[in-house]
């Protein structure tokens, strides 16, 4: 049970580095398409500017997306098997330590069921952060075609 959660967790993860890979590269290219164009339609700089912020917002949630952020301060446990909590230590107290853990079943799970917590609180934050990622890029768009539709049909 517990190597299948960590398979599909890891699974979600790679997807989630995609999905953000994805949305970071196209908006790249959405903005350097949108520059250089920009001189070319002096009647849309409005509208090309907000599309760009918003572009750049999108980008910027789904870089975040990419690094692994976890903070909880009411869990005060260090997970040995994550590099983050083990890579000041030196190889005699980490063995030191480790061994002390796979003594003790009980020990092994809690280890095991504090990594797999801990991943999945990661993958929360990497889809919360792809989402908002979308919905800015999506926004942008909404935004962008409901001032062209504006300016040009209704105030011309």
């Amino acid at each position: 049970m517990l190597r299948t959660i960590v398979q599909k967790n890891t699974a979600l993860s790679g997807m989630a580095d995609q999905k953000a890979n994805i949305l970071t590269a196209s908006s790249l290219i959405l903005v350097t398409v949108l520059v250089s164009r920009y001189s070319e339609l002096p009647d849309l700089a409005n509208e090309i500017l907000i599309l760009l912020f918003f572009i750049c917002l999108s980008i910027t949630f789904s870089l975040i997306s990419l690094f692994p952020i976890y903070k909880n301060d009411k869990l005060k446990k260090s997970n040995w098997l994550f590099f983050g909590d083990y890579n000041n230590t030196s190889y005699e107290d980490y063995a030191d330590h480790m061994i002390q853990i796979m003594k003790s079943e009980a020990k092994t799970y809690d280890t095991l069921l504090l990594e797999i917590y801990q991943s999945g609180v990661v993958l929360g934050n990497k889809f919360k952060f792809i989402r908002w990622s979308y919905t800015s890029l999506m926004s942008g768009f909404a935004i962008f075609l409901i001032m062209i539709f504006i300016n040009k049909i209704i105030l011309t």
